[in-house]
Parts: structure tokens; sequence; C-alpha cells
């Protein structure tokens, strides 16, 4: 019985440690100022859609800015289905910010890849914000 006791009192020793662990790491990751390539919700659409006209729509297609970029994906084809079967505005948004953050500069097939830094801070979460609330709104052929 007392063996018992010890390996129920260890296990929960073992518990208390790993919890403290997780939420150690938890803190360490989220930081104090913000995590690179999350959005806080505080993007500025109209001066995003400036900023995607100007410095994504060369190669991104997105029919709200106008944009028939080749190069790189076409941003109402790639939320519309997502869009159409719920995901939210605030998804799309983490993402596209995710997107900004950390591109895939150099591609396995050898075709371009998307510039690093091409928009930061502010500008990502404006540029970020602006997509969310307009890529894939629109209707589609099926």
């Amino acid at each position: 019985m007392k063996l018992s006791v010890v390996n129920g009192h260890a296990g929960r020793v073992r518990l208390v440690a790993a919890t403290s662990v997780c939420a150690a790491a938890g803190l360490l990751l989220a930081g104090c100022g913000g995590t690179v390539g999350y959005s806080e919700g505080t993007g500025d659409r109209s001066n995003g859609k400036a900023l995607f006209t100007q410095k994504c729509g060369s190669c991104h297609t997105l029919a709200d800015a106008g944009t028939t970029g080749q190069i790189g994906p076409d941003l109402d084809d790639a939320f519309y289905a997502s869009r159409r079967d719920g995901l939210g505005e605030d998804t799309i948004r983490q993402v596209v910010r995710g997107q900004i953050a950390y591109p895939i500069a150099e591609t396995s097939t050898g075709a371009p890849g998307m510039p690093t830094d091409i928009v930061e801070g502010q500008d990502a979460e404006d540029v970020a914000s602006y997509v969310a609330a307009v890529a894939g709104s629109g209707d589609r052929a099926p």
C-alpha cells in the first residue's frame, strides 16, 4: 500500500512538473512583445489594399485589388473554398500574416519564390487584414 502511495505521489509530481514546463514553454513562445507572423487584427485595410497593389499584385491575382499576377497563387482561388466552408476572416488573416513573415523565398521547383521582407511591421498587418477581408469572397465558377 505504501508503494502505491509513493507511486501516486511521484505521478502527481511528474504531472505538476510537466504542466509547469509546458506553461513556461508557452510563455516563452508567446513572448512579451508579440509573435512574429501573428496578426493582432489591427490592420488598416485601405493602406493594406494600396500596399498589396504596389508590392504584391505583380505576382498575385486578387480581384478586389484588380491585380492579375501569375507567379504566386491566385488568392481568390486559394481562399474561396475555405471561406465557403466556414474558415473565418481571422483565420485567413493569420495564414496571410504567417506567409508574409515566413515566405518560401527559394522553391524546390526553381520557380520564383516570395521575397523576404516585402512588407514588415504595421504594413504587413495592413496587407494581411486587407487580403483576409476580400480574398475568395466573390463568386466562382464551379
